[in-house]
């Protein structure tokens, strides 16, 4: 039986590429369960078989190849290490204890220091622009158990949060193999939350699909949103089509650009 909470919780917290292995992994489960419940059927299924797990590792090694060179953390290209909202932490791995964090924002009178994974339980709960100070205690020639960070970095922290309830997301069709689709709709409720409560207009978030063989493109059906009342349905129409089978993952964006990920659970046939 596969385990869907633990992949979902794991691609919402890591490097995007990991989908393409994941969907494979989760094809290879299943098409294991069966053959293990089809064993008594024709040579003909047992080569078909074969030749499906050859084509899934060979997807796997080549997008292996591309996930470790995507997976280093790098700090120059871009202005702020992360953005998110207020009353939401990050999540740096495992960190030495030999570490210490200085954490400021100056214009609201911020100053912490921490030390080691102390700083996987830190909750920005300001808006605002922090500066976060890594420094290394251990000597040069220790072994190092923690990512490489550069000594000083920002985060940005913005006043709305937007959180998506997968458990009322809803399709206006049913998503089959093979099929041309060019209005189908999906609506997800959001609950968005400001920290001043005010009414603002924000461009409507993005949303992508990722599975093999998929080839569509999405927009939001409302360009813009209102952020007045707390809960809000939000609907996005996908255009394209499935061409072989596979999982389906669904990477909702929030409006700092980070990524909620709903996974169908059913195998698209």
């Amino acid at each position: 039986m596969v385990n869907f909470t633990y992949f979902k919780n794991l691609t919402c917290n890591k490097d995007r590429t990991l989908k393409g292995f994941l969907v494979s992994f989760l094809l290879f489960l299943s098409a294991e369960n069966d053959f293990m419940q089809m064993r008594k059927n024709t040579l003909t299924t047992s080569l078909n078989f074969k030749k499906q797990v050859v084509s899934i590792f060979i997807f796997i090694l080549l997008i292996g190849y591309t996930s470790e060179a995507q997976n280093q953390i790098g700090f120059g290209s871009n202005q702020y290490y992360k953005v998110i909202s207020f009353g939401e932490k990050i999540d740096f791995e495992t960190i030495d204890e030999s570490v210490t964090w200085t954490i400021a924002n100056a214009a609201k009178n911020i100053h912490a220091v921490i030390r080691g994974n102390e700083i996987n339980n830190y909750s920005f709960e300001e808006p605002g622009e922090y500066e976060i100070n890594f420094h290394e205690n251990k000597k040069h020639d220790d072994e190092c158990n923690h990512p490489a960070f550069a000594e000083r970095f920002k985060i940005k922290v913005e006043s709305v949060r937007l959180t998506f309830d997968f458990s009322k997301i809803s399709f206006s069709e049913q998503i089959v193999r093979g099929r041309n689709y060019s209005d189908l709709i999906i609506t997800v409720p959001a609950k968005i939350t400001t920290k001043d409560n005010s009414n603002i207009k924000l461009p409507a978030p993005g949303m992508s699909v990722a599975g093999l063989g998929v080839s569509f493109t999405v927009e939001p059906v409302e360009k813009e949103i209102v952020i007045g009342s707390k809960t809000q349905l939000l609907k996005y129409k996908l255009s394209g089509i499935v061409n072989q089978e596979t999982y389906l993952m669904f990477d909702f964006h929030d409006f700092n650009n980070q990524v909620q990920t709903y996974n169908l659970h059913q195998v698209i046939k």
